[in-house]
């Protein structure tokens, strides 16, 4: 083959290539930038009624809200005479609301191409206590919880799995048979009253009630099994984030989740208990610590009542005369657990969140103090609580916990005076690092 036509053929290729190269080194870089603006600008924008907010998302972005004139002022704006409200996102924006309600604002890239619609909640200001206080959780599930299924050695000697493929993970079992039930001691009743042959089990599998045969087993011991592992309650030890004027709460900043299924619980019922703090464990590398206390159970010592469990938190309502009295076995600095005026403060909407210095709220002894912390990332789109990176900077509490410990996860974020958010994890290979949800994603708890 002729040597020019070779090297023709070869300067071909490489033309292709680097061609091809430049167009995924561009599809990559726009990729890139677009998931840079998405972690920037919110799906959903909150602004208070009345208050003037600063949006700085400094991104090449152009906005249009539908027809809300009347309603909201936006400082640097052009009306274009079309009845709507037109903004460039490329520098601040400063917008006033006067009507609480809902508006959708189209956001085109550049001003030329659409890029998505977000819609803009206008809210009365609220403001909440924010407390940090350690409390004990006792949560009882809406029916038995399913953990997994398990082999049975019956009476004949043979192996049997029965339950296999029937029963699943995260099933909630409420009635057998006839029988309805509210703990494990009910179902074992209910199969061994079944006897040999099927039992009807109905049972919740991702919010749909349905109905399931499964084959007993006569075991070695003499009962009739399904080979099923069960779980009923769950307890623990949380952090109060913030108390409402009329003493609903919300904790945690995350859901309670089954330890062995990872699946949230659905609650039936629960109580928010006293609970003192005795040890913390600190935290290392590849070992996250723990605070460690005594939860004094019992109607007597009842705060107040577990109402949901969500990805965002639980929440409640605190009642009695137990909310006023400080924790058990030491009086505490932040008082009794209800609400106090006096220590309310606003609640940040997500664009007044900034990286820089915050404190955070907690108990790790008798006494709940502020700690130093710094907001270093932001992802105000975040679908995973984990709207925030901070990094603790505050020496007493990195050598009490040696930073974020297991135990603090609702521990409120306070900066500029408001409320911002509340700790939700830790980093398992670095202790002083961790995330934390925006508060304004728990207010709808």
């Amino acid at each position: 083959m002729d040597k020019n036509m070779v090297s023709k053929n070869f300067k071909k290729r490489y033309r292709a290539f680097l061609v091809l190269a430049l167009c995924v080194n561009v599809l990559a870089a726009v990729a890139y930038y677009i998931w840079y603006i998405d972690r920037k600008v919110p799906d959903n924008i909150m602004l208070v009624e009345n208050r003037e907010e600063s949006l700085e998302f400094n991104v090449p972005l152009e906005g249009e809200i539908d027809g809300a004139v009347d309603a909201i002022s936006v400082k640097n704006t052009n009306n274009d005479g079309d009845g709507n409200i037109h903004f460039n996102l490329g520098r601040t924006v400063r917008m006033q609301a006067k009507n609480t309600g809902s508006y959708r604002a189209k956001l085109k890239l550049f001003g030329l191409f659409h890029y998505k619609n977000i819609q803009i909640d206008v809210i009365k200001e609220q403001k909440v206590m924010p407390s940090g206080r350690a409390v004990g959780l006792y949560i009882n599930s809406d029916g038995v919880m399913v953990l997994g299924t398990s082999e049975i050695t019956g009476k004949d000697g043979f192996s049997y799995e029965p339950a296999t493929n029937i029963l699943k993970a995260g099933d909630y079992i409420y009635k057998v048979n006839n029988q309805e039930v509210q703990n494990i001691e009910d179902v074992i009743k209910a199969v061994q009253d079944n006897g040999k042959g099927k039992v009807t089990i109905y049972l919740r599998r991702n919010n749909n009630n349905i109905k399931v045969k499964v084959d007993t087993v006569l075991a070695g011991d003499g009962e009739y099994k399904i080979g099923a592992w069960l779980r009923e309650d769950t307890e623990g030890i949380g952090t109060l984030t913030y108390i409402t004027e009329d003493n609903n709460y919300v904790a945690l900043g995350h859901g309670i989740t089954d330890i062995d299924t990872g699946i949230l619980i659905d609650i039936k019922d629960g109580g928010v208990y006293p609970a003192k703090v005795s040890q913390v464990i600190k935290g290392e590398a590849g070992s996250p610590g723990e605070v460690l206390g005594s939860v004094k159970l019992g109607a007597s010592n009842r705060l107040g009542t577990i109402r949901n469990n969500t990805n965002y938190g639980i929440s409640g309502e605190l009642s009695g005369n137990n909310i006023n009295k400080s924790a058990q076995g030491g009086s505490l600095s932040a008082g009794g657990y209800g609400y106090d005026s006096d220590k309310a403060i606003p609640a940040a909407m997500k664009q007044e969140v900034v990286t820089g210095k915050a404190t955070i709220r907690c108990q790790l002894g008798d006494n709940v103090e502020d700690y130093k912390v710094e907001i270093e990332k932001i992802n105000v789109n975040s679908k995973e609580n984990k709207g925030m990176v901070i990094k603790v900077t505050d020496k007493k509490l990195l050598n009490k916990a040696g930073g974020i410990v297991q135990g603090m996860s609702g521990s409120p974020i306070m900066q500029n005076n408001k409320i911002i958010g509340a700790v939700t994890h830790v980093f398992v290979n670095d202790s002083t690092r961790g995330y934390g949800i925006f508060i304004e994603d728990m207010l709808s708890e």
